[in-house]
């Protein structure tokens, strides 16, 4: 929430400071311009900062995540994962992407518009969208239960990493944990903070 109201003060700040200065004739304060530049990068910075802070539902959903993941590791099974015994599936495609835009259109400035309405009717020189290469992983680790003799499998989350570079990191890694919930074996928990380095 505090990010939220900063962005909204820089912003604020920013255009006071631009509107001030644009139409500043007095002698008092030398090199005007040099004020205006500072608004403009207040306004500019503000709303950067508005457009990459998530919002209220983005950080309700990220609170309840983390809180599942603290409760499965504090009440659930802890399982030493050897990754050498890990199976990895790769999928690889290719889609369009925005390159100028937001998905929240409060935040799409009007040039971003205009680009968009340009690439849709098949014109202009600018184009809005742009061929990526999307590489995604998944790493899948079976084990028998010791109790039940059931073979459990669980799969990871998807990991935007090809094949070739997460086999790399499981084979610098070696060993994780697996958090598995003790009633319902199908919510568990892989610890992969090992692939943000």
């Amino acid at each position: 929430m505090w990010r939220r109201i900063a962005a909204y003060f820089l912003f604020v700040l920013g255009f006071l400071t631009m509107t001030f200065f644009k139409h500043y004739t007095g002698e008092l304060i030398p090199y005007p311009f040099l004020f205006w530049l500072t608004g403009l990068a207040l306004f500019a910075g503000g709303f950067l900062f508005l457009r990459y802070t998530p919002n209220g539902k983005e950080l309700v959903a990220r609170k309840k995540l983390m809180a599942a993941i603290a409760d499965l590791k504090s009440n659930g099974e802890m399982i030493q994962v050897d990754l050498s015994k890990c199976e990895i599936r790769g999928h690889s495609y290719s889609e369009e992407k925005r390159i100028y835009g937001h998905d929240n259109e409060f935040l799409t400035l009007n040039i971003e518009r205009e680009i968009e309405g340009w690439n849709t009717l098949g014109g202009g020189s600018w184009r809005n969208m742009e061929q990526v290469q999307v590489r995604q992983s998944v790493f899948i680790y079976e084990r028998q239960d010791p109790q039940s003799g059931v073979v459990e499998k669980f799969v990871t989350r998807v990991i935007p990493k090809d094949k070739i570079t997460l086999s790399f990191y499981l084979e610098k890694q070696k060993l994780t944990s697996l958090y598995v919930d003790r009633q319902n074996r199908g919510k568990y928990y892989f610890d992969l903070d090992f692939l943000k380095g």
